[in-house]
């Protein structure tokens, strides 16, 4: 039985097809035989067996209103799974009620899938029996997964619907998990940027504080916010493993090997000296990256791969290889001051803070990482 891991390495190397392969799609039936049967067999199912994936397939209410699908995913000759096809590039269009009317005739069928090839939506009853729910949970892009935009949440999920995992019976349940995960993220993440009067007071009550003024509720925010960085911060710090102040210099490798170390304060044998302050903006560099990587593991977890190598007059910074995968030269003037020129090919004006190039340093990491 395929892992895991396996599983990931295959969705990879799918996400790898979709890129090469789109350009050249210009209907609905190419897109089904370039991507979309290619993807129903990275899950497990065999194509082509008509008892297992059946083309076409009919749940009709009468003979009257026949209801059909590009394809169902049969089990013991009923069908489980309903896919509706659309032609590569149409993945948002909102255009559900075909795989709706058929979902909801066939009673037997607990999955619903609509994809244009690129986009795959996911659907389950979890409001009402053999009623489709209106949102799907869960969605998989693969433009995303090809620049390793995928969660391991999404990779479990998705994994859970593979044929030696898939059970009709547990699907809603598992999907109303999700849903509500998905839910508590979305409302932390909206705490996390802007704390609201009532979160805040609900954590005043948890603490057994009382008699807040209205007027100072704003001040109350204000250390509600500050304290959710301070936990968000110290959590990173032990995920990477980063001390919260800066260690002592202690010596290190030649920087002349191709493969940096982990970063540590050096005096190097050619006599480079990395100060403190390059030593704090590259620790600042890999904070903001996982800032910025928040409900993205694989992002996160590519932080590891971040290192350094000291020059006369400049820090690199740098994903995994110097020169491929460079990412911000750091430079430290006379009176201290800390600069950051991000290496993306664009305008060359440097940073004091880093946060105000969140867009593109993001960015470049993201790129860095597909291109490895």
């Amino acid at each position: 039985m395929a892992t895991i891991d396996d599983f990931r390495a295959n969705l990879v190397s799918f996400s790898e097809r979709v890129q090469r392969v789109r350009e050249h799609i210009k209907n609905e039936e190419a897109t089904k035989v370039a991507l979309i049967l290619p993807f129903i067999s990275v899950l497990g199912y065999d194509d082509r067996d008509p008892t297992e994936v059946a083309a076409e397939h009919a749940a009709d209410f009468s003979e009257k209103y026949r209801n059909r699908v590009d394809y169902a995913i049969l089990k013991d000759m009923k069908p489980v799974i309903a896919i509706e096809c659309k032609t590569a590039g149409n993945g948002r269009k909102d255009d559900r009620g075909q795989l709706k009317s058929y979902f909801n005739a066939a009673k037997s069928v607990k999955l619903g899938m609509r994809t244009d090839g690129i986009i795959y939506e996911f659907f389950v009853d979890s409001a009402e029996p053999n009623l489709m729910d209106d949102d799907p949970f869960l969605i998989v892009d693969f433009d995303k997964v090809a620049k390793a935009q995928i969660s391991d949440t999404v990779i479990e999920g998705l994994f859970a619907l593979t044929k030696g995992k898939f059970d009709p019976e547990t699907v809603a349940e598992n999907a109303r998990r999700s849903l509500t995960h998905r839910a508590f993220f979305d409302y932390l993440s909206d705490q996390f940027n802007e704390p609201s009067v009532e979160f805040t007071r609900f954590l005043l009550k948890e603490n057994d504080i009382k008699h807040i003024r209205a007027n100072a509720i704003d001040g109350y925010r204000a250390i509600s916010k500050a304290a959710f960085n301070d936990v968000f911060t110290s959590n990173v710090l032990k995920r990477l493993d980063i001390p919260a102040n800066a260690p002592k210099p202690t010596p290190r490798a030649d920087p002349a090997i191709e493969e940096a170390a982990t970063p540590t304060p050096t005096i190097s044998s050619s006599g480079i000296v990395t100060t403190v302050a390059e030593l704090d903006a590259f620790e600042s560099i890999r904070r903001r990256l996982a800032f910025l990587s928040s409900g993205n593991i694989n992002l996160f977890n590519s932080i590891s791969n971040v290192k350094f190598r000291d020059y006369q007059g400049k820090m690199v910074v740098f994903y995994k290889q110097e020169r491929k995968g460079r990412l911000v030269d750091i430079t430290e003037a006379r009176d201290g001051t800390v600069r950051y020129w991000i290496v993306d090919g664009n305008e060359s004006t440097p940073f004091t803070d880093l946060s105000q190039a969140d867009q593109r340093l993001q960015t470049l990491f993201e790129k860095r990482i597909a291109e490895f």
